[in-house]
């Protein structure tokens, strides 16, 4: 029998534990004139420290269950989406126990963007939409030499749809 994961919706204190939600600050902009507003440096990405590169995922729209999941050790790892809507499940960095694992779900709609810390657990998004496209930016040799992919118990995704308002979150 799988476990259940229901999506709550994404923000930056309930990602907080998982990494960084990428957004328009609400402090007062580095720079204002009339043509921009500018924020500079909303984001830590000294663990690019080798070279940082980005790549474009497209994510295919399959079942809603997750049987692995993966980490990089060494690699802040940020998810642009830029089509479609999708589910990220994300847990803490730590040692993997598969059978006492924390994951959570959140949607992932088009202009939202996250930046994992190094060592979070997570899979590639789950599309809602027939497929949902990402610009992603991490170390360049991440997808040779700083992955660590695990078999895990199924568990099954909620989409935010089915979700009650009252849920207090995470699935036990």
């Amino acid at each position: 029998m799988s476990r259940v994961l229901c999506a709550l919706p994404l923000s930056a204190e309930r990602f907080a534990p998982f990494g960084t939600l990428l957004t328009q600050p609400k402090t007062a902009p580095s720079q204002e004139r009339g043509d921009i507003t500018f924020w500079n440096k909303t984001a830590d990405l000294s663990g690019l420290s080798s070279g940082g590169v980005t790549g474009h995922l497209i994510a295919h729209r399959r079942e809603l269950t997750l049987t692995q999941i993966e980490r990089h050790l060494h690699t802040p790892e940020a998810f642009i989406a830029t089509a479609g809507r999708s589910l990220m499940v994300v847990g803490k960095p730590g040692n993997l126990d598969p059978h006492a694992l924390a994951l959570h779900v959140f949607e992932i709609s088009v202009g939202q963007a996250i930046l994992l810390h190094p060592g979070s657990w997570h899979w590639a998004p789950f599309p809602l939409t027939e497929t949902a496209t990402f610009l992603l930016i991490l170390r360049a040799e991440t997808s040779e030499h700083d992955i660590d992919v695990q078999d895990i118990p199924a568990h099954r995704l909620e989409p935010p749809a089915l979700v009650s308002a009252a849920s207090p979150g995470p699935s036990p």
